[in-house]
């Protein structure tokens, strides 16, 4: 089919012809449409039989420009497959966790999904205060056995190496390389600042040679280690949830490339909702000890609980192989030391990527809603100074971090709970 744009008045002419969507729908007339989403890259549909609102569905779109920016960006609408791709090898290793696919169009870039009406995006809920007392489980399960079982430590070198050449998302990943490594620490025309940030703390950044050194490292390993399969955005505008279930969605940005890049995003947008909830909790009425606390504890919670789970997938693998890598006496030891090493390393590398994400949330185009919208811009400088004070420490002195709590020690003594 030759690809064109769907509209609310369009949509339904396109699924009515479709199987998958006679077997949810029990009629096509009278369906309700609605466009959602943040509009930053796609369009997005929800659409529902009101009659019997358990039909339901949500459609999602590529265009074939960067919408945030406008058709002046162009961007390859192509870019669906890879979410395609993503979402159905992430149901296969984590189903509980990923929402269900009943289309999928690479000639019209869309692709129809299980509308989670019970559940809301996680940004907006975090926003309003809500916590989630099986987030960190879910998403730390979710990292463990994604990027576990699509790395060279699962899957035999013939088919991982078939997987990377399969991943290559070049306009996407282009802009990470731009957006989240490389604008937001230079004088860029992209660039969008808090007019209460001075020139010295824009320039605490940007004229920083150890932070930028730092930085470009990261870039660098963004761009040349293909370790696993990530989902490249995971932020928590990328996750929906209520009190019970987490579904990640949104893959787009799929594709192989360093394992902690996911894990840093997830826990640097929860590190920015701490900074920022120091001034919106006190908006909702409360004292912000107890949220903050919690979501302090959640960030302890997925880095701990994603060690222990990829820790005891890797070791199950080896204890069901025949392999006589470490079969001498003494090398279960060592083995338990390679893997020692190996999670040290990714440790490191999660700090230094979500120390990246942070700072270009701060400076680069794409905010998010935490910080950005705190009406008070003074108050908001204040959080952003904190923010980039926490991600500086994290991507600099990644390799001497001992652990997690050091860094939620660092985030306390900048933004005390009390």
């Amino acid at each position: 089919m030759e690809y064109r744009q769907l509209t609310p008045e369009t949509v339904v002419d396109y699924i009515k012809n479709l199987d998958s969507m006679t077997r949810i729908f029990s009629r096509f007339d009278n369906l309700s449409i609605h466009e959602v989403g943040d509009g930053n890259l796609n369009y997005v549909y929800t659409i529902t039989n009101p009659d019997k609102p358990v039909e339901t569905v949500v459609l999602k779109q590529a265009v074939p420009y960067l919408r945030v920016v406008g058709d002046s960006w162009p961007l390859a609408k192509e870019r669906m497959k890879f979410e395609i791709m993503a979402l159905q090898r992430q149901k296969e290793l984590c189903p509980k966790y990923v929402p269900d696919v009943f289309h999928a169009d690479e000639p019209m870039c869309l692709i129809i999904m299980q509308n989670l009406n019970k559940h809301k995006i996680l940004r907006g809920e975090i926003i309003l205060g809500k916590t989630f007392p099986f987030l960190a489980d879910h998403i730390s399960t979710f990292l463990a056995r994604t990027l576990y079982a699509s790395s060279d430590l699962a899957l035999d070198s013939t088919t991982k190496k078939h997987r990377v050449a399969e991943f290559i998302n070049t306009d996407l990943c282009n802009l990470t390389e731009n957006f989240v490594f490389t604008n937001a620490f230079e004088k860029h025309d992209t660039n969008e600042y808090n007019p209460e940030l001075t020139e010295a703390d824009i320039n605490s950044v940007q004229e920083n040679a150890k932070l930028k050194i730092a930085v470009a490292e990261m870039k660098y390993k963004f761009m040349n280690n293909a370790e696993a399969m990530v989902h490249g955005d995971l932020h928590i505008g990328s996750i929906m949830a209520n009190e019970e279930e987490t579904y990640v969605i949104d893959p787009e940005f799929a594709f192989y490339g360093p394992m902690g890049f996911d894990i840093g995003a997830f826990i640097g947008n929860l590190f920015m909702s701490y900074f920022s909830h120091e001034h919106r909790q006190k908006l909702l009425g409360r004292e912000p000890y107890e949220y903050r606390n919690w979501l302090l504890n959640t960030i302890m919670a997925t880095w701990n609980g994603f060690e222990q789970k990829f820790d005891q997938l890797w070791l199950n693998d080896h204890n069901n192989a025949d392999s006589l890598y470490w079969n001498y006496e003494g090398g279960e030891e060592h083995f338990s030391q390679q893997r020692q090493a190996f999670l040290k390393k990714l440790f490191s590398d999660s700090m230094g990527f979500g120390a990246c994400k942070m700072m270009r949330r701060i400076f680069g185009l794409a905010k998010v809603a935490d910080i950005a919208d705190i009406e008070d811009l003074k108050e908001r400088a204040r959080i952003e100074r904190m923010t980039l004070k926490l991600a500086e420490y994290m991507v600099v002195d990644r390799d001497r971090i001992e652990n997690i709590e050091s860094v939620v020690a660092a985030a306390k003594d900048l933004s005390p709970l009390v």
